[in-house]
């Protein structure tokens, strides 16, 4: 997998285990990963909302704001080594080729033809690559790009409080990490369903190939029921876990159908994501590997019915992702996170696992 450790490279004196840190519009989750039965368990964990508009579109917009919680967790809970999720809202991603030369010279190269590709000059942008093949005649590449200034704030922000960053990885990349088989090289399409925004990524041969976001989460949801029941928030949350898309009585069909609306806007937007990536091709590739299955995870992706739905609907396999499945097997070890709960920390379980297979 890509991650953006060259830019702030991991001290070689350190074999950490180190704490994933996903920071959200919405809120801030961390998770750290131990040597436990047979594979790892969970250590330092938990989760804090933040206020809106501190964070937006993954842009941080009130410094002293995001200090002021991540502050107050580095007290309670006393960690120090950070791998960072950052946004993919802003990230660029990327396939090229490259003529066959010495791979300490692909970096290089990469650069010089960056603003070909991004809407960013090489000397403003923060990028990582993974060779996918290499043949005789060069290599095949993909790149992903932020613009420093993002990757920068977060460092110097973190750093300001203690911290110490020690890799930066885009979600969609360490979200891969956590719901895939190690080594699975098919082609697998993640929809990571949130509060707020739904991220989509297409995962062939071990690496990222395509990333997008839509305005669509639970908070959509929420609001279907809000006005469908008239009841507050809090209630339409509880309404939601219970009974998702079921239709057992007259009560959860009225549910049902306040839920289409939304639940259909998502699989329209997955189905377009889902012939974009059959339809179209970077060039240099030859053809595009078909999407064999939908994996769903992040906080709302546990709705009752969801998988179902989509899978009958997209006439695709869909699975809600095992998001400790390379952490360790159930058969050894009981997480203390509910199964659900966990769902939202896949950024989080992937970011802390980097360190622990050394973001190969």
């Amino acid at each position: 997998m890509n991650s953006f450790s060259t830019f702030f490279p991991t001290p070689q004196f350190l074999k950490l285990p180190v704490v994933g840190l996903d920071i959200s519009d919405q809120s801030i989750r961390f998770l750290e990963l131990v040597p436990g039965y047979k594979g790892y368990v969970a250590g330092r964990f938990g989760e804090r909302k933040i206020a809106p508009g501190i964070v937006e579109t993954g842009k941080i917009k009130d410094i002293d704001g995001l200090k002021k919680v991540l502050s107050s967790v580095q007290r309670e809970h006393g960690f120090h080594y950070v791998n960072v999720g950052l946004p993919e809202e802003q990230a660029y991603l990327y396939r090229t080729t490259l003529p066959k030369i010495k791979r300490s010279e692909i970096r290089a190269s990469i650069e010089l033809q960056l603003e070909e590709y991004v809407p960013l000059k090489a000397e403003d942008a923060t990028f990582d690559y993974e060779v996918i093949k290499e043949t005789p005649e060069g290599y095949d590449v993909q790149v992903s790009a932020l613009p420093k200034t993002i990757s920068v704030a977060y460092y110097n922000m973190l750093s300001d409080i203690g911290f110490e960053p020690v890799v930066f990885e885009i979600e969609a990349q360490a979200i891969a990490r956590a719901v895939l088989p190690r080594g699975d090289k098919g082609t697998s399409l993640i929809v990571d369903f949130g509060e707020v925004r739904t991220g989509i990524a297409v995962v062939s041969e071990g690496v990222v190939m395509y990333t997008s976001t839509l305005d669509i989460g639970g908070k959509n949801l929420n609001e279907a029921i809000e006005k469908v029941f008239n009841v507050n928030r809090e209630k339409a949350e509880e309404i939601k876990k219970n009974y998702g898309l079921t239709r057992s009585d007259e009560n959860t069909k009225e549910l049902f159908f306040a839920l289409m609306h939304p639940i259909s806007i998502l699989k329209d937007e997955i189905n377009k994501h889902f012939i974009y990536w059959h339809t179209h091709t970077e060039p240099g590739e030859k053809e595009r590997k078909k999407i064999e299955s939908i994996i769903l995870c992040g906080g709302d992706s546990n709705l009752l019915g969801l998988s179902d739905y989509l899978g009958a609907s997209l006439r695709i396999p869909v699975t809600v992702a095992n998001v400790w499945r390379n952490v360790n097997s159930f058969d050894n070890y009981i997480p203390e996170i509910h199964m659900n709960d966990s769902l939202r920390y896949a950024t989080t379980i992937g970011l802390a696992l980097g360190s622990i297979y050394d973001y190969d």
